[in-house]
């Protein structure tokens, strides 16, 4: 148990530094540390610099941090926290990045008489864009089932249940048996899909993005890259959903011997996910760039539109002229808002009127 103790520690710090070390490699060609750079410049010596210099300096850093926490790590709070620490190197590497790519794109003037198109596909959503929503059903189903199995086993669950488990897979939080804590696991599951099936429509409606040196080529990857994600995003519901229910049905005391091993439970969902994320990304590229097509067309007559002015930091995206919600992230992969849309702003309070009222209930419930 003492090492998947330290295995449930450990593990988030490499995660964050595999994807440190990945993401200037996988976000699209022509964006370099959320700066648009013509395709004719990539080569450009120091930028190159610039790339090797973060790559180096991320994993120094990200190491040395690694190793204090090794040291520290009888002391829960201080691994726990350090995560958020190893996040803030991350971002203070990238901004250093992002700037310095910034200044040599300004010195260098790259943009100037190049010719900007966007190419817009009248037919984009005609095509099919993201796997069947029905595969959400998967899902629904579990939850259906994780319920019913609850009300059948209501009578025999003793009067106090177990809440949360510590990393060593102890139960550290204990509640009265009542509607809302026997269910407050349906009730997560449900929240869960709903978010899962926000990501799945964002996804769908994303502003699209092509390249105007092969708008076709472009097309076909997208909607590939789309399709991929979509699915990724129904497993990634149909897996935190099935970890849910075993977890319920060993508090329900369906599956029982089991209390020790909720550690791995805790865990395996987010390992899987990530590790299949990082993967896909790889494979994929952000917007599909590194999805293999037969034809390949690496000449650049024109440049894509420079939007620079529009993203702050090269991570958030703020367009008043823009009409669409959701565009593709800068650095990374996926999709982000568009923080200049007033319905981005009532989703934001929403989803967190939302958070704070599960921890209302989790407190409440465990008085």
């Amino acid at each position: 148990m003492n090492m998947l103790y330290y295995v449930n520690l450990l593990m988030p710090y490499f995660i964050l530094i595999v994807i440190g070390v990945i993401t200037p490699f996988i976000t699209r060609k022509t964006i370099v540390f959320g700066v648009h750079v013509p395709k004719d410049f990539l080569n450009d010596k120091e930028l190159q610099e610039i790339k090797t210099l973060y790559i180096i300096n991320f994993l120094t850093v990200s190491l040395v941090f690694m190793i204090l926490v090794v040291i520290r790590m009888k002391n829960i709070n201080f691994a726990v926290g350090g995560i958020f620490i190893e996040v803030i190197i991350m971002l203070a590497m990238y901004m250093k990045a992002h700037y310095e790519v910034s200044a040599l794109k300004s010195k260098k003037e790259w943009s100037k008489g190049k010719k900007e198109i966007a190419v817009v596909d009248m037919d984009f959503r005609k095509e099919k864009i993201v796997v069947s929503p029905l595969w959400f059903l998967l899902s629904i189903a579990i939850i259906i089932l994780t319920v019913a199995v609850g009300v059948y086993m209501y009578p025999n669950i003793p009067q106090m249940i177990p809440m949360h488990f510590n990393f060593r897979g102890e139960a550290d939080s204990f509640a009265k048996k009542s509607i809302m804590s026997v269910f407050s696991i349906s009730i997560v599951q449900l929240i869960m899909t709903i978010l899962m099936f926000v990501s799945y429509k964002m996804i769908e409606l994303a502003k699209q993005q092509i390249d105007p040196s092969d708008p076709e080529l472009s097309k076909e990857r997208n909607l590939k890259f789309r399709r991929i994600w979509s699915g990724f995003i129904v497993f990634a519901s149909t897996l935190i959903n099935a970890i849910l229910m075993g977890t319920a049905f060993i508090v329900y005391g369906v599956i029982k011997d089991w209390q020790s091993k909720i550690a791995v439970f805790s865990i395996l969902p987010g390992l899987i996910i990530t590790i299949a994320a990082i993967v896909i990304s790889v494979m994929t590229g952000q917007g599909g760039e590194r999805i293999k097509i037969d034809r390949e067309n690496d000449k650049m007559s024109s440049v894509d539109r420079d939007d620079d002015r529009y993203w702050k930091g090269g991570l958030i995206y703020y367009n008043p002229d823009d009409p669409a919600l959701f565009v593709e992230k800068r650095f990374g992969v996926g999709w982000t808002v568009n923080f200049a849309r007033p319905s981005i702003w009532v989703g934001i309070i929403v989803l967190i009127l939302i958070i704070v009222s599960i921890s209302m209930i989790n407190v409440n419930v465990m008085k």
